[in-house]
């Protein structure tokens, strides 16, 4: 997964995954690809809580085809999809030790603004289907973007760094990479 992804790239594949997001999904996209997942690992043992409460509610089965999902144009940050990661046998256990140890993302607030810019522009140019106008204030970080009720049903986490070598080891022993 190591290497520059397009942007309209991602968009298109949210898009595929989700027809119905509207745009608080497509800034939580944003959000997550600038600043990772670390405003969840405040407390770690609520983040290891939470997990473990979502993780046995699971559906046993879900739509998702992919467990591993690139996020960032870097091709660094991704959600990881947890019915992908109990369908691999990886232990509930296992993967919040993997996302509690990871190193923390530490987004900039300019990378962010310049990302919803570009996000503005491909609108604007009729390349993803969104209202510029209704985009102009994505880059908003007062509170923190939830899923729309038309985005569907979701389980992740992110992964802040696939590249860093302790989380591609990590995936690659789970074969997800």
């Amino acid at each position: 997964m190591v290497g520059k992804i397009d942007l309209l790239g991602i968009i298109e594949d949210e898009l595929r995954r989700h027809p119905r997001m509207g745009p608080e999904d497509l800034r939580k996209l944003l959000v997550q690809s600038v600043f990772g997942g670390d405003h969840l690992l405040g407390d770690l043992d609520r983040f290891r809580r939470d997990l473990r409460f979502e993780w046995d509610r699971l559906p046993a089965r879900t739509w998702n085809d992919v467990t591993v999902q690139a996020i960032d144009p870097d091709g660094r940050t991704a959600r990881i999809h947890l019915a992908g990661c109990r369908a691999a046998g990886v232990p509930s256990d296992a993967l919040a030790d993997l996302l509690v140890s990871q190193p923390r993302k530490g987004g900039r607030r300019t990378v962010f603004e310049a990302r919803c810019r570009e996000v503005v522009a491909l609108a604007a140019a009729g390349r993803i289907p969104f209202d510029s106008d209704a985009l102009l204030a994505l880059d908003s970080t007062e509170t923190l973007p939830h899923h729309s009720f038309g985005y569907g049903f979701v389980s992740y986490r992110v992964l802040n760094d696939v590249t860093d070598p302790a989380v591609d080891g990590w995936l690659r022993a789970w074969e997800l990479a």
